[in-house]
């Protein structure tokens, strides 16, 4: 192996374990966050609106993000920028219990997790062209691993001192990646030049369109429950700090688990057909169990396979968003799918909110299981006919 591939290998490691705590500061206060705005006496719509706004930063800034790293490769800025918003969004919500105040603070928020465009390409970078699935899987974990480390963290301070101190714990974290971003080195690609209309043109690729139309309900989901009220939900069964906490950090290491099967053979076999309208199945299943549930076991159950489901669809839609794209344009359409999936971010949570204040969590989970299984049956049908668009062209 020689000097450079050391480098970038060692390169590869350090982006890997920004990832990590970059994750785990964006994520230690989110399993508490909702019950947290509960103490403050907010209804679940204006909760909606907060965890809302988080998705509705990305979807307006990750396109330009995204052209921005296609254009002059700043990968390494892109990182470091990332982890420093997350640092201070999680801080500014610590210190405040304005409202105003603290939708500033969930934009910047918002404005981290755009940077994670940068992070997905350049680490893709560090493999081959053929591997690209494997990159995003291996990323994703990294992702995951972030989360269920947050939701570690998260549990104990929330445990030891309510449900306020994970936003600090999210502030440490958010600083350690700050340090250790600033070790990592930009991947160097060889690119053609490109125009910027070319980059535009990237947006009505139906290879693009697809999955993040698909990632749309995903994601409207992912945010709207597992991130959100599923943990109202167990705190409203009685569950304590600590036992939210766990809830959340099964749904994480089902998550985890699902990196190593998108990796696999077995993954490949079945194909992305087959694949994505069975975890969209899941992702019902999952959402009818939590809303009907009786008692927290049902919700630990539910979490099992609903993470598992949700981290392998959106691993196979992450990857199917840029299979079809020239290299020099994946930054773009990472950047437009994961700005497109923002939508879903920013409806899921609001349209959830309302949904429970109208007519109570059972009603508003089922509506959303119903949301899944559509989604899977479009995925089944249009799916092969991307496909077949472009072996003949």
């Amino acid at each position: 192996m020689s000097e450079t591939d050391r480098q970038l290998k060692k390169s590869q490691g350090i982006l890997g374990i920004v990832t990590v705590f970059f994750w785990a500061s964006e994520y230690c206060h989110v399993p508490f966050f909702t019950p947290y705005l509960n103490t403050l006496g907010l209804t679940a719509t204006v909760i909606g609106f907060l965890v809302g706004c988080y998705g509705f930063t990305q979807m307006c800034i990750r396109i330009p993000l995204g052209i921005f790293a296609d254009v002059k490769s700043r990968y390494r800025l892109i990182v470091i920028g990332g982890c420093f918003f997350t640092t201070v969004s999680s801080l500014g919500l610590y210190l405040t219990q304005n409202v105003p105040l603290m939708f500033f603070f969930r934009v910047l928020a918002g404005v981290a997790a755009s940077t994670w465009v940068g992070f997905t390409v350049m680490y893709s970078g560090y493999y081959p062209a053929s591997e690209g699935t494997k990159a995003m899987a291996s990323i994703n974990a990294c992702n995951n691993t972030g989360k269920l480390l947050a939701f570690v963290l998260g549990s104990v301070t929330a445990n030891l001192f309510g449900y306020r101190a994970p936003l600090l714990m999210s502030c440490i974290t958010g600083f350690i990646a700050v340090g250790l971003a600033l070790f990592v080195k930009d991947v160097q690609v060889t690119r053609k030049p490109v125009q910027f209309s070319a980059l535009l043109g990237t947006f009505r690729e139906v290879g693009v369109l697809l999955p993040a139309g698909l990632a749309i309900v995903q994601q409207m989901i992912l945010q709207a429950t597992a991130f959100s009220f599923t943990s109202e939900v167990t705190r409203g069964l009685g569950a304590s700090a600590a036992q939210i906490g766990f809830s959340s950090s099964l749904f994480t290491i089902f998550q985890i688990l699902a990196a190593l099967f998108v990796g696999h053979r077995i993954a490949n076999k079945l194909g992305e057909r087959k694949i994505i309208p069975a975890a969209f199945l899941v992702m019902m299943l999952y959402c009818v169990s939590v809303g009907c549930a009786s008692n927290i076991y049902i919700i630990y159950a539910a979490q099992i396979f609903g993470g598992f489901a949700n981290a392998t669809l959106f691993s196979m839609l992450l990857a199917g968003c840029i299979k079809y794209v020239a290299p020099e344009k994946k930054s773009t359409a990472m950047g437009f799918f994961q700005a497109v999936y923002g939508f879903g971010m920013t409806l899921g949570p609001v349209l959830m909110g309302r949904l429970v204040d109208v007519s109570g969590s059972q009603t508003a989970f089922s509506i959303f299981g119903l949301c899944a299984i559509l989604a899977g049956i479009a995925a089944y049908f249009l799916i092969p006919a991307v496909a077949r668009h472009y072996a003949a062209s």
